[in-house]
Parts: C-alpha cells; structure tokens; sequence
C-alpha cells in the first residue's frame, strides 16, 4: 500500500517531541530543519526496515531501529538533501504488528519534520489493515479495488509508479494481480512522454521455485514495449544488486536498513540522483568499512 507522509509543522512536531514520541537516538541531528532546501532531483531510497514495537528488539545481533535512525541522520545531513524519501517494503519486523507501526512513524518524525514526504509501500512482512489503521490521519492514493493500491508521485525528471506486491502477510512471494497490472498499463500509456520508474517490494523472479513475484511475466511484459519505462526499483531480498534486462531496463535491488542474509551483503541505503538521461546512485553503508561503501553508479536509460 503505498502511502505518503505529509510533512510535520513545526509546532506538531514539537508536540509529539514534548510527550516523548521522538525516538531518542537522533539527538546528534538538527531535528527542526525545514528551512534547508532539499533538491528536487535527489531521493533517499530504503528497504525492509523491519521495525518492531520494542525498539531494543533485536534480530541475529542486529538492532534494526538503532540502523533506521542512522539512516535518517544520514539522510538530514546529506548535501544536497533529497526531497523525497522512499521506503520499499518490509517496514514491519514480522507479521505487521500494530505497535510496529507506531514505532516506525515515531522514528520517522524526523524526516517529516524536515518537510520531506515519506512514500511507504508494504512487503510480505507487512499487514496492510492494520498499517492503515496505525496511519488513518496520512494522505493516501484512493484505492481502485479494496485489496490493493498503487500510486504514481510526479518528479520534474519522472513518474515514479509505485506498486502493491503484498499478497498474504508471512507468505514469501508476492503477487501484483489483474487489475493493478491492467491500471498500470493504462497509466503507462497516459503517460508516455516522461521517464517511468517502478518500485515495488518484491524482485521479478522467473525461478521456478519463486520467492519473488509470482506475476513477473506479466509485469515484463507490460514493461518491455513501453519505451518510457527506465527502471524498477524493489527490496525483498536483503542485498545490493544491479543488474539490466534484455529489453534495456535496469533492475535495482536495494539493501535493507535493518539485517542481511549473508555477512559480506551491506546494510544501508542508497541517495538517487535523477538526471535527464539517466540515474546517479551513491551506496551509503552502514559500516563505513564495508568495501561497497561510498560506492557510485551511473545508470542510463534505455531510448525508444
């Protein structure tokens, strides 16, 4: 379900700041920030989060709120600051407890506090009822059909087409459907003249024993032929991956905030920067000594 997070004022957040409803590690952050500019240009983009209720909860060792707040840190001391900041999937740390999402909205103040818009879509760890009940006051797309949403957010360099891929909370694989698919290829063609970006928490996934989308065909196919379409974007699978299929479109996998899978996979996020032919992305790990760290790719986009 994507769903945005309108920015906090000022007074709001010191509210919520007063009765202790900021998460405390940030301190070292200029919290109150609005004044600074952010470029239109450039989004923090994260995936599987997996926050629980307990923010000391801990998962192999790992401490996945802790790593969230020093992304967002990260994020707020970046130059030039993003304007956006994209969270693809996973946000809740098993099966979308309620109080999950209340603790990943209270490390998020921050960012909103900043004036940037969060855009959340959910994973297969998430449950989408009870995210949005977590969240009734946030702005959010109208929903087509009860059991899915998607949205698409404007950027002067893109249309960003974020995808729901939630088909059952705890089950591994994830699923677009019909009709989000036949709404996507409609939008698409309303849409032709500014590159197209899709995001999405499942990886497309043609294994015969698939863990990813189960729908990938399909989605390809809606994909390929469509000229416009530059990339797409998901999680899911807990590494960093870059990788082009054969039409010219680039598959990014972006690394999760909170645990991998594999000791050499890096934990962190990435800061995209959108350009007239292309995308720039920097890797920004959470161990300054992992070799991946600081990393830059430029990526072009594929022509019609």
């Amino acid at each position: 379900m994507p769903v945005r997070l309108p920015p906090l004022s000022r007074r709001t957040f010191l509210r919520h700041l007063l009765i202790g409803g900021l998460a405390g590690g940030l301190g070292r952050t200029r919290l109150w920030a609005g004044t600074l500019r952010p470029d239109p240009h450039h989004w923090a983009l994260l995936a599987d989060t997996h926050i629980a209720a307990d923010r000391t909860r801990l998962h192999n060792g790992v401490a996945m709120a802790p790593n969230l707040e020093t992304v967002i840190h990260e994020i707020l001391t970046a130059r030039p600051r993003p304007a956006h900041t994209l969270i693809a999937g996973d946000l809740a740390y098993s099966q979308g407890e309620t109080g999950d999402y209340h603790q990943l909205l209270s490390i998020l103040q921050p960012l909103r506090a900043a004036g940037l818009p969060i855009h959340l879509l959910v994973g297969n760890h998430d449950h989408r009822e009870r995210f949005l009940e977590a969240i009734p006051w946030a702005f959010r797309p109208d929903r087509p059909w009860r059991a899915r949403c998607c949205a698409i957010v404007p950027s002067p360099r893109a249309n960003w087409f974020l995808l729901d891929s939630l088909e059952q909370t705890l089950s591994t694989p994830g699923l677009l459907g019909p009709e989000q698919l036949n709404w996507l290829a409609r939008e698409l063609d309303a849409r032709r003249r500014r590159p197209a970006i899709i995001v999405l928490h499942h990886h497309p996934d043609k294994s015969p024993n698939r863990l990813g989308l189960k729908d990938t065909e399909t989605l390809l196919a809606i994909l390929r032929p469509r000229p416009q379409v530059k990339a797409i974007i998901f999680g899911h699978t807990h590494r960093w991956n870059l990788a082009t299929d054969p039409s010219g479109i680039h598959l990014i996998n972006l690394p999760p905030t909170s645990y991998v899978f594999r000791p050499e996979y890096p934990v962190g996020w990435v800061q995209a920067r959108l350009e007239p032919t292309g995308i720039h992305l920097h890797l920004r790990c959470l161990d300054p000594h992992h070799p991946d760290h600081g990393r830059h790719v430029q990526l072009t986009w594929r022509t019609a």
